[in-house]
This record gives C-alpha cells, structure tokens and sequence, in this order.
C-alpha cells in the first residue's frame, strides 16, 4: 500500500510545484490584507483619541462653567432666604406698627371725645353760675 501512495505523489508532484507559487501569493495577498486592515484600524483608533481628547476638553469646559453656575446659584439661594428674612421682619414690623396707630387713633378718638364732654360741661357750668 505504501509503495501506491508513494507512486501518487510523484505522479502529483509537479501539479503542487505549480500550486505552491499561487499558495505563496495567497498567502502573501492575506498578510497584506491583514497589514492594510491593521493599519487602518490603527489610523481610526489614533482618530478615535484625537476626538476623544477633543470631546474630553470640551466637557472639562462644561464641567468648569456647570460649577460656576452651581457657586452662582448657591449665591443666590443664600441672597434669597436674606432677602426673605428680612422682609418678613420687615412685615412684622409693619404690622407692629400699624397696630401702634390703630391703638394712637383709639386714645385720640377717646380724648377729644373727652376733651368735647368736658368743654360741654365747663360751658353748662359757667352758662349756670352766671
């Protein structure tokens, strides 16, 4: 059986001589494909970080004008509850004294209420003993 398949092969011999150039360019055509394909991978990842830097010092900007607007914000919420407080005490105040004047207006009231009884009296008394 051995001798057979030795006789197969040098029959086949020649036929693989010319198979082995187009095997080699094969071959060959496959590595350079696979050196294209990598070096374009490598050009598009080298892209890649180039935009990503990019987005990343555009964010870093963001970010540093999003925490100006926070500090500006806590400002003004911290102006706001003075700006608060004080027109409550504001209110309190007006309310105190309007309370004053309502309680000035009674004992003005009362006085010249007063004042007019007494002028009636004194008037009807000098009026009697003259």
């Amino acid at each position: 059986m051995w001798p057979k398949v030795l006789m197969q092969l040098f029959e086949l011999l020649p036929h693989v001589t010319r198979l082995v150039p187009v095997a080699d360019r094969y071959f060959a055509a496959k590595a350079a494909n696979e050196s294209a394909n990598a070096d374009a991978f490598a050009a598009m990842a080298e892209g890649v970080r180039g935009d990503l830097g990019q987005v990343t010092a555009a964010h870093a900007g963001l970010y540093r004008k999003l925490q100006d607007q926070s500090n500006q914000i806590a400002e003004l919420t911290g102006d706001l509850r003075i700006a608060r407080a004080s027109a409550e005490q504001s209110e309190r105040r007006v309310e105190a004294l309007t309370a004053k004047v309502d309680s000035i207006g009674l004992w003005l009231k009362l006085s010249v209420s007063l004042v007019a009884v007494l002028l009636v009296l004194v008037v009807v008394l000098l009026v009697r003993g003259h």
